[in-house]
């Protein structure tokens, strides 16, 4: 007795099928994927917070320096007596090609800036330069501002770690107040570099990492989720100039 083959007919039914199917959750994985990267990189944030917090706590309530003027300053490795794991600052929402190659070891604070290792990106996460100790308020003309924890109205506003930019070159902080136009400070070369005029967007901060926004930790040590428009506004007559990245900011009026 011969056996029955399939037909051709329904062998493409079949395939149709298989082909619907696969259309229906080839983006269901996908966002599966994206919303995992999301929580992980949202709970590398929470415990970076939680850092600062126990930072700040040892050091006068001080926040950490960054890598400006002295690389050998910058916040990771300051920090590592906190966390002890470098892996948690490298975001799964980074796809930057400036990390450096298999067995390449990490500078030291000790190591020349002239170092080519210096040139790799050692951090996904950047910090508010508004809150370091070289940031100079135009207003009273102090240096160093915001560079302690209780000099900030109202930490549960305000950002303080995010996401840099894929094509960022490797640093470890970002520069709200060169942002917008106008910018709280003027330099020409700096507000080319860090922000987009056309767009009315920073180049420094990535913000469509997952989907529609990015994840943000703020100097009170709690991180959440928190598209462009939510986190972008101004409000010059009170010398709001960055929103949300603005120490000063008491949380949004317009």
């Amino acid at each position: 007795m011969k056996s029955k083959a399939f037909t051709l007919i329904e062998l493409l039914v079949v395939i149709a099928i298989i082909a619907i199917l696969a259309a229906i959750l080839f983006p269901v994985f996908a966002q599966a994927k994206l919303a995992a990267k999301k929580t992980a990189d949202l709970s590398n944030l929470k415990q970076l917070g939680t850092m600062m917090m126990l930072y700040g706590g040892d050091n006068d309530d001080r926040f950490p320096l960054t890598s400006f003027p002295s690389k050998g300053n910058n916040w990771p490795m300051q920090c590592q007596t906190y966390i002890k794991n470098w892996d948690m600052f490298r975001s799964p929402g980074d796809a930057s090609t400036l990390w450096p190659p298999a067995g390449v070891q990490r500078p030291t604070p000790e190591t020349p800036a002239s170092d080519i290792r210096w040139s790799y990106r050692w951090t996904s996460y950047l910090l508010s330069a508004y809150m370091s100790g070289q940031y100079t308020d135009p207003t009273s003309g102090t240096v160093g501002a915001f560079s302690v924890q209780s000099s900030l109205p109202a930490p549960a506003n305000v950002i303080y770690i995010a996401l840099a930019r894929d094509d960022v070159a490797p640093r470890d902080h970002f520069h709200g107040f060169y942002w917008g136009s106008p910018s709280e400070q003027v330099s020409g070369f700096m507000q080319n570099l860090t922000w987009d005029a056309a767009i009315g967007e920073t180049k420094e901060i990535k913000l469509r990492a997952f989907s529609e926004g990015s994840n943000f930790a703020y100097a009170d040590g709690h991180a959440k989720f928190g598209r462009w428009s939510q986190v972008w506004w101004r409000d010059l007559p009170n010398r709001i100039y960055a929103g949300s990245f603005d120490p000063r900011n008491e949380g949004r009026r317009n």
